[in-house]
């Protein structure tokens, strides 16, 4: 959709082609593989399982063991490989009910499976049990106890998007997380995929902040990590992505300032349209493609 800013600066985004496995898929998965009543009872457990001698580890393990050997309702999976082409390439992507609550952003706190081809169901159903399976991570676990979530009111549904492999990806804060101010998108950059971001790679990201209303941008930090992930066009659709090292004299967005500069004030005039079609600050996933930008996610701004 074409979007222009108050100062008139252009800016248009695409989203991928994609389809949900909504909220109760797993539980029905549970039902169907007659674990139901396992189910319950670690989850129970976990909600007060102690750190000491190992006890909430084990019973974490538990859990992932048992939702990861799920197999996900065969119409649903049919369903999706009839939605896209046998040679796509999909991201498994989570989108759980616990995320972006006060005081628990979970960012990258759950999994998702990049690179898996709808032409293998088997490959495509075990990146879906592995989705829902990180809803219990020690990590998981203990990130909604410090938020004061109940374990059992933790559930996931999927996003199946179609895969692209971008010159850079992007999350933009519509208000600056540095200073909250409401007049500036700040946006984290990282060159290839987003899971560079999400995934903890150490290393920095371009940091920029484009202001909403007067279009000066600033740059705040150039990237450094050593690493890019990308997806080859000629490798398996296997769940892998490449690692290759990044050569920034060959990156515009850190020798070309005109670029910067467009890119920028562009990924502002997205955000910010956001901002505003849903009434208050977001967080913004996306990618730059080529001339395009994409967007993957939006969702409200843990304030």
């Amino acid at each position: 959709m074409a979007v222009y800013s108050d100062l008139g600066v252009p800016a248009s985004f695409r989203v991928p082609a994609g389809v949900v496995i909504p909220f109760g898929s797993m539980e029905w998965a549970l039902e169907q593989n007659k674990s139901m009543e396992t189910f319950v009872s670690l989850q129970e457990k976990i909600e007060t399982a102690g750190l000491e001698g190992g006890e909430l580890d084990k019973l974490c393990h538990q859990l992932q063991q048992l939702v990861s050997s799920l197999q996900p309702p065969q119409d649903i999976i049919d369903s999706i490989i009839r939605e896209f082409p046998g040679n796509a390439r999909l991201i498994v992507r989570s989108s759980a009910n616990v995320e972006d609550l006060a005081g628990m952003s979970a960012a990258g706190l759950y999994e998702s499976i990049p690179n898996v081809s709808p032409s293998n169901p088997t490959v495509f159903a075990s990146a879906v049990s592995q989705v829902w399976a990180s809803l219990y991570t020690r990590r998981a676990v203990l990130s909604r106890r410090a938020a004061g979530v109940s374990q059992k009111d933790a559930t996931m549904a999927i996003l199946v998007q179609e895969m692209l492999s971008p010159d850079y990806s992007f999350v933009l804060h519509t208000l600056s997380p540095t200073d909250r101010d409401h007049n500036n998108v700040e946006a984290e950059i990282a060159p290839g995929l987003g899971e560079t971001l999400a995934s903890g790679t150490r290393g920095t990201p371009w940091r920029v902040s484009s202001g909403k209303f007067d279009g000066v941008v600033k740059t705040l930090a150039f990237a450094n990590f050593s690493e890019e992930m990308v997806v080859s066009d000629a490798g398996p659709a296997d769940g892998e992505v490449v690692h290759l090292t990044v050569d920034y004299s060959k990156k515009p967005l850190t020798v070309d300032p005109i670029f910067r500069q467009q890119l920028s004030q562009r990924l502002c005039t997205v955000g910010f349209f956001l901002e505003r079609k849903f009434g208050c600050p977001q967080d913004v996933e996306g990618c730059a493609l080529g001339k395009d930008i994409y967007i993957v996610q939006t969702r409200p701004q843990p304030l």
